[in-house]
């Protein structure tokens, strides 16, 4: 088999000098790729950068024959594929990487769609745009989508997936295109394990020569069809070769790895509190009660004869596959779905009625982060703006803050370490840093609901612990969706949905 990717001694850099500060990696790096192989590049955040380096990104240096695509002499439309699931990716047209296209919670519940800014599954997945004169190849697309578990949504429209669901018609349109090489930086993230374990095998069974890179944290299970790995940090390539050459090393590195993160976890838990006191005076009405509470979708239920009470200052893991109805469950707390206007839902023990209910004085109860609000939020505000926008209620223009609440912003960051990045802009900010800042916005107002979907995905393991700290000293109602368990932060109580759309659910307290 040819190669697809040869680096030898070569250099990247940010620039086309060769200087310590543009240098992406310390040393020079000496790998190869070939067709069909199978391949989990680990590490912390430096696997992110030696995958763009695969894909051509940087500069090679001390020549540019320092790194080779030598497939592409054979096969000059030769393909190479990087996906991101750092935020869920975007909906909509130019929803191919983890910024494009746009998407938000009522989005998903319209019952009226324009063809020329959503999309059918079927025309994501095959790549056919609005009026496009391109066929689709229906043997292809159905054999595709049945492998990744969406066959029989070929005439659902993209917005009205659930995150998992979304990520696995993203894997289902590159193996469409048949790439020659398809890398993926966390596979896995934010999917059920019933969702996972369907994308390891459709990975593990992709048609050769089509070669498969993963993208995994030094912590993440690697497949057991993965037959190559390489295991980088910021100086490059520790170790590289075959999986069972590298058991030892990778369980010695594992190993050093828990012992720093759990020296860690004791500085930054004394360290991170809350910058002002909450009441601690809790309410006896119950901020939220639903009673019997159906939801149906073009005929279809969502959520059948559903009875969940909660109290001020619980904390709820919201359990279920993807597609399951959680997101369906917050966009009824939140007013994002028509049918949030329900008699047989109350909060703080008035029922939601047309005309009695207001979506601005509900929501300025709730805190909420989530992948949509990632992905649509504007990326030119600064962090300052970006978190002063938490004080005002459904929309992003920062508002006029009073000197109080500059300085209420001030000290959140300070306490995450984030207070030399405050007038930076968003887009400036790394992924874990811009999730970090969304959970600051999230709190900032004292909401009395904080609703965290996925809020600590795709974060540093050095983040996830700051924001884990921040959670659980939070004295507030916590509603919380995660499907890994180093993700979700404290919780006493959870309610599983998996059967909920039949009138099956579970509720009780969470074992910790």
């Amino acid at each position: 088999m040819s190669s697809i990717v040869r680096l030898e001694g070569c250099l990247l850099s940010k620039t086309l000098k060769n200087q310590p500060e543009s240098l992406v990696f310390q040393n020079p790096i000496t790998f190869s790729l070939f067709q069909s192989e199978k391949w989990a590049i680990v590490g912390d955040s430096y696997r992110s950068k030696f995958l763009q380096a695969l894909q051509g990104s940087f500069f090679a240096l001390p020549h540019p024959r320092a790194r080779t695509y030598p497939l592409r002499l054979k096969k000059p439309d030769m393909r190479i594929e990087l996906l991101h699931f750092v935020n869920n990716g975007s909906f909509g047209h130019g929803a191919t990487n983890s910024s494009g296209g746009f998407t938000h919670l009522s989005s998903r519940y319209e019952f009226f769609k324009d063809r020329e800014v959503d999309e059918l599954v079927a025309d994501f997945v095959a790549n056919i745009s609005y009026n496009s004169q391109h066929q689709k190849d229906p043997r292809l697309l159905d054999e595709i989508l049945e492998k990744v578990g969406l066959k029989g949504f070929e005439q659902k429209y993209i917005t009205t997936l659930s995150n998992g669901q979304f990520r696995r018609a993203r894997i289902a349109k590159s193996l469409y295109g048949k790439p020659d090489l398809l890398m993926i930086e966390d596979p896995f993230l934010g999917l059920d394990p019933v969702a996972k374990k369907t994308v390891s095998s459709v990975l593990e069974h992709t048609a050769a020569p089509t070669t498969v890179c993963l993208g995994l944290k030094l912590e993440d299970e690697i497949p057991q069809w993965i037959e190559k790995v390489a295991v980088v940090d910021h100086t490059g390539i520790i170790e590289s070769g075959n999986r069972a050459d590298l058991v030892d090393t990778l369980n010695s590195l594992r190993s050093a790895h828990r012992e720093q993160q759990q020296q860690m976890k004791s500085q930054l838990e004394a360290k991170v509190y809350h910058p002002h006191e909450q009441s601690s005076e809790r309410s006896e009405t119950p901020l939220l009660e639903m009673s019997d509470v159906n939801v149906v979708y073009r005929g279809k239920p969502a959520l059948k004869n559903l009875n969940w009470v909660v109290r001020d200052g619980e904390k709820w893991h919201i359990r279920g596959r993807n597609g399951s109805g959680k997101t369906t469950l917050l966009s009824l707390i939140t007013l994002d779905h028509p049918q949030a206007w329900n008699k047989h839902i109350k909060m703080n023990g008035v029922p939601r009625a047309t005309g009695k209910t207001n979506y601005f004085d509900t929501n300025k109860q709730i805190g909420f982060t989530s992948p949509e609000i990632h992905a649509i939020f504007p990326k030119h505000l600064t962090v300052e703006e970006a978190i002063s926008t938490g004080y005002q209620t459904g929309s992003y223009i920062p508002p006029k803050t009073t000197p109080e609440q500059k300085a209420k912003i001030a000290r959140y960051l300070e306490n995450v370490g984030l207070l030399q990045y405050k007038d930076t802009k968003f887009e400036d900010l790394s992924v874990s840093s811009q999730k970090m800042v969304l959970l600051l916005r999230a709190m900032i107002n004292q909401p009395k609901i904080l609703i965290l979907d996925e809020s600590l995905s795709a974060m540093s393991n050095e983040d996830i612990i700051k924001g884990k700290s921040l959670i659980d000293q939070w004295k507030g109602c916590v509603l919380v969706i995660g499907h890994v368990a180093n993700e979700v932060p404290k919780c006493d109580k959870f309610i599983d949905l998996n059967g909920a759309s039949e009138g099956i659910y579970t509720i009780g307290e969470v074992e910790n």
